[in-house]
């Protein structure tokens, strides 16, 4: 569980990073600066980063979910307990995690309509977002591509804080479930030890 929030974590700390150094192309961009040729294969090498720091979130999304799906397979008691729970409406379901993909996949697709990189629903991501960083090595395709960067980095950054946020409920509450049925063990074994301490103190029964 704990090694996920370390790859989410890492993940998001290369996001921030990267977010910043796309909007500096950016600022440099529109503030008529321009970009020297020698940072053309920078912009390009950033770009992909954002392009896999998305197709990394993603991953970890689906193998967070696909644990998360483990966990209630294991405890079936575990949904009745989240359902049980005054905080429910936030508690990390499958189906949010679901939810979660799907609204990241959009950002992207919005992105990359914004900056005018038309996309085709019969393209995969992948190769949407391979097409952003061909763009960006040419001087016509170059301002969208950096655009559509600059927004999509700048949404790595929000999911991942959101994934984030989703596995640390997780975690919490299927803590608390395990420390609940714990104390339930516990207690109906000490229950069970009391009664049979009980019943030896009767001493045999007389038959009239």
């Amino acid at each position: 569980m704990f090694e996920y929030v370390e790859a989410v974590n890492t993940a998001l700390n290369t996001a921030e990073t990267l977010q910043t150094q796309i909007q500096q192309y950016q600022n440099m961009v529109t503030q008529g600066t321009g970009l020297p040729s020698s940072m053309f294969g920078s912009v390009a090498a950033d770009l992909k980063k954002v392009a896999n720091i998305y197709t990394r979130s993603q991953s970890l999304g689906r193998q967070i979910q696909n644990m998360d799906s483990q966990f209630n397979t294991a405890f079936p008691g575990f949904q009745s307990y989240l359902n049980q729970a005054a905080n429910s409406a936030e508690v990390p379901a499958g189906e949010r995690y679901q939810k979660w993909s799907e609204q990241n996949r959009d950002s992207v697709k919005m992105a990359l309509e914004a900056a005018n990189l038309n996309t085709s629903t019969f393209e995969s991501e992948d190769t949407q977002l391979d097409h952003m960083v061909a763009r960006s090595q040419s001087a016509v395709g170059r301002m969208q591509a950096i655009q559509a960067g600059n927004e999509i980095a700048s949404q790595n950054v929000q999911q991942l804080q959101k994934l984030r946020d989703l596995l640390a409920t997780q975690i919490t509450m299927q803590g608390n479930y395990m420390a609940q049925q714990g104390d339930r063990k516990a207690a109906s074994e000490a229950a069970e030890q009391k009664f049979e301490a009980r019943k030896n103190n009767w001493g045999p029964s007389e038959d009239f």
